[in-house]
Parts: structure tokens; sequence; C-alpha cells
């Protein structure tokens, strides 16, 4: 699948508030279910380190299991990324409960399940995204240039790719116990969420996305490169112009990839099938999209790739200064991380 590349508010509307939540449920971790942690870590976002290149907080994510990991992972601003790092055990399953109400057994399942994830992520994958990262701010020493972002991009990508690979199966384990009853409630959440996002976009005229998007584009860039001058503002206006992707595509796009779960649901008695058809609901979610909204996701993700060059061409020598050292303090995080400190 490919991650969006894209800042969150700009094409991903049901993520703008997402922060806060996610801050609320690690205040309210004490007052969950008490259980022993198992020994391990939790995931970092690679969407992050485009998005929001401040220590990170988890965001959560409102489109159902196939983004359970991904949503919990976009991390942006307000705890150290090692303070995510140990309650992701408990936001995670915290996540999906918003979803179904689980019985005693698939809350257990759901935690052992989290649990080898966030093991696995600690030591297969953070030090590869530290590598990325120490890699990204060798480079960034000048101008990286188009084709640099887009390899970048592709990296990212593969990193989702395989975490959809690790957690397809015990997804899928944890799904086939689900009731009718259940499945039916979470259909019914998503389609909640579907009618409310519509109300909102239908209440904003596309002038006010347009200033949304700039707004989005300068705050993201602004956290990596610190303040932007007059001609990089003019940038950032040109590219927000020009983004076309809508708010009905996405939401038709996600009742889509809701209808292609469903019906995998419908066969997850039958283990041989609804494993795979699962796991490419995870890493190839993109190719249930609305067909128009997935070229319009497509041109707008390489719109914005085009502007992050354009920026990194025009950085003075304070703002190249600014991006390293921000690139740099990500990946001390994740090496600290990795290595267990």
């Amino acid at each position: 699948m490919s991650l969006n590349i894209l800042p969150l508010d700009v094409v991903r509307p049901d993520l703008q508030a997402a922060g806060a939540r996610g801050d609320r449920r690690v205040g309210e971790r004490d007052q969950g279910p008490d259980r022993q942690r198992q020994p391990g870590g939790n995931p970092v976002s690679v969407h992050a380190w485009i998005s929001d290149p401040r220590p990170p907080a988890v965001k959560r994510r409102a489109r159902g299991w196939s983004w359970l990991l991904a949503g919990c992972l976009l991390l942006a601003g307000c705890s150290g990324a090692k303070v995510v790092y140990e309650q992701l055990d408990v936001l995670l399953p915290w996540y999906f409960r918003d979803y179904v109400d689980l019985d005693t057994g698939q809350r257990r399942q759901l935690e052992q399940a989290v649990d080898s994830l966030l093991v696995w992520h600690r030591e297969s994958e953070i030090g590869r995204y530290a590598a990325f990262l120490r890699e990204l701010e060798r480079d960034a020493a000048a101008p990286l240039g188009l084709d640099r972002f887009r390899a970048a991009r592709l990296e990212l990508d593969a990193f989702w790719d395989d975490v959809a690979q690790r957690l397809a199966p015990e997804a899928a384990a944890l799904l086939s116990t689900l009731s009718d009853e259940q499945v039916d409630a979470l259909f019914a959440r998503m389609a909640r969420d579907d009618a409310k996002l519509a109300r909102e976009a239908q209440a904003r005229s596309q002038e006010e996305r347009v200033e949304r998007r700039e707004r989005a584009l300068r705050r993201q860039l602004e956290r990596w490169v610190g303040g932007l001058d007059g001609r990089q503002e003019s940038l950032v206006a040109a590219c927000a112009a020009e983004l076309r992707a809508d708010p009905g595509g996405w939401i038709a796009s996600r009742q889509a990839w809701a209808a292609a779960l469903r019906e995998a649901l419908s066969g997850r008695q039958d283990a041989a099938r609804f494993g795979p058809r699962l796991e490419r609901l995870l890493a190839e979610g993109e190719s249930f999209w609305d067909p128009g909204y997935r070229r319009q996701f497509d041109a707008d993700r390489e719109r914005v790739l085009r502007l992050f060059a354009e920026i990194d061409a025009s950085l003075t020598t304070k703002q190249r200064s600014t991006l390293r050292a921000r690139l740099e303090r990500w990946a001390l995080d994740l090496e600290s991380i990795a290595g267990g400190a």
C-alpha cells in the first residue's frame, strides 16, 4: 500500500482531530483493564517523518481494521517518542474496542497479538527507519532533487508493506472470531464515521479547502525547516491551488474498501482464503479505491513531491541546518528505541 505522503489535513480530513484523542488515551491508560505488559517496544510512524518532525504523539484513525495499526502509528506533536512507544500496547487494543465490543477471550487475543507485533517491530523495523533517516540527513547536505523524494516515498511504502504482511495473519485470526453481530456493529460504526465526514466536507467551500490545504502544507514544511520566506510561501500557495483530490472521492474510496472488507469477512471461517484476502486489503488497499479518486490522489502526491523538491532547492543555509538537525534527532530517537534504551 502506498503510504499517504500528503499532509493529513490535505486529503485525509478524518485524521485532523486524531492527535488530541490519542493524547487523551495516553492520559487515561491507567483506567483501563489491569494487565501485565509484555517486554518489547512499539512502532513509530514512517509517514510522520514526512508530515511532522516533532517528537511524536499517537494519532488515531477512523477507517476500520486495515488502518488499525497504521492510524495509531501516525505520529505528530506532543509527547516524546519513547513515551508513545511505551503506550501503544495499550492504545492499539483500545482503538479497536472503539469499533467492536470484544469479549474477554477476544480482548486477550488482541492484546497478545499487539504485543507480538510490537516486539517484532522494534526488533526488526525501527533500526531500518533510523538508517533511512540517517541516509536522508546525509543526502540533505545539498538539494535532494525530485527523484530522491520519489525514492524516499517508495521506501516508506515498502516499510508499510512489511508491517501489513506481518500484521495480516494475526488480524485474520482475531477477525475470524467475530460474531455476525460484532461485524454488523463494526460496519455501522464505519458508516457513521463516513456520514460525519460527508457532512463536514459539504460545509466547506472549495476556497476554504484550498486555504486549509495551504495552511497544512505550510505548517508541515515549517516544522521541518523553520519559517518560510515570501517566495517559498508562494510555492506552497501554488501547490495548494493545484491539488484536486476531493473529500467526496475519499469517502467513496473508504466505502469501497469497507465493502471489500465486509465481503472478505463473510468468508472469515475459511482461513485458507480469508488470510490472503485480508493481507491484500492491508497491503494493496488503494486498489479498492474509487478509480477517479485514485488518479487524483496519485497526481496530488506527485505535485506535493514536486513542492518538496522546490522548497528544498530554495532552502537557506539556516533552513538546511534546521532540516538536517531534525532528521538527525528523529534518527537518534529511533536508534535509542531500537537499542532498548
